[in-house]
């Protein structure tokens, strides 16, 4: 098994930074190859063409050859299996992660991810993508569709037996309504800032930096929130 969850980081689309550099070497190195395929899925968000282009061009200079999975492929699934089956690197992009959940269960890519976990391809998520390929994860979702103003909880596909929170010292509230859900239920729980990722590799964990000041947390809840950083 070789997955990777990435709490964020800006990766140089409409004039912002490029501030993942470092996790995006070490899913290269992990493919072990010279040339890998690398696989894009931009199902989450509405801009994922626009997020393919600069992605594609970041992993290219990574020496990998570069394709993607848009709304438009899933038209042709045998397109999209056979994608998933030759790539060496598949990289789940974010946006809304109820809706690339439902997406990928309803098209049966959950089970193509798994065959791909079996064989030792990489699989890397950002944010929403990061969430989904683990059993939960804490969420905008009711944020961005104007539901709440809350971070909730939502289903994953399970890969990963834990709860992760993306972009976690990004706003004071994510901790408040982590520690409502922790509340109530003793969840497995990883909290990822921007430029910092978890990387399982053979069921051992590992943290990468982009940024020396990003953290990872485990978190729990006994009385209060409690938050153990993981170096």
């Amino acid at each position: 098994m070789k997955i990777v969850t990435i709490g964020g980081g800006d990766i140089g689309r409409s004039d912002t930074n490029y501030e993942t550099k470092e996790i995006d070497e070490e899913i290269v190195s992990l493919t072990g190859k010279e040339k890998p395929n690398f696989l894009f899925i931009g199902l989450a968000s509405s801009f994922g063409d626009s997020y393919y282009k600069v992605i594609k061009d970041i992993y290219k200079n990574l020496g990998c050859e570069t394709g993607k999975i848009s709304n438009k492929t899933l038209s042709h699934m045998e397109v999209v299996e056979q994608k998933i089956n030759n790539a060496d690197i598949i990289y789940i992009g974010g946006g809304d992660t109820v809706k690339l959940v439902n997406i990928i269960k309803d098209t049966g890519m959950d089970k193509m991810l798994c065959d791909a976990i079996k064989r030792n391809c990489v699989i890397a998520g950002i944010s929403a993508g990061a969430i989904a390929l683990c059993k939960y994860g804490l969420s905008d979702v009711e944020i961005m569709n104007n539901i709440s103003d809350n971070y909730v909880k939502v289903e994953g596909l399970g890969f990963l037996d834990y709860m992760f929170v993306p972009h976690f010292s990004s706003d004071p509230k994510k901790k408040l309504d982590l520690e409502n859900v922790l509340k109530n239920e003793n969840v497995k729980t990883i909290c990822a800032d921007n430029c910092s990722a978890i990387e399982i590799f053979d069921n051992e964990i590992k943290v990468i930096k982009s940024n020396k000041n990003a953290r990872v947390y485990k978190a729990t809840f006994e009385n209060s929130l409690n938050l153990e950083e993981i170096n």
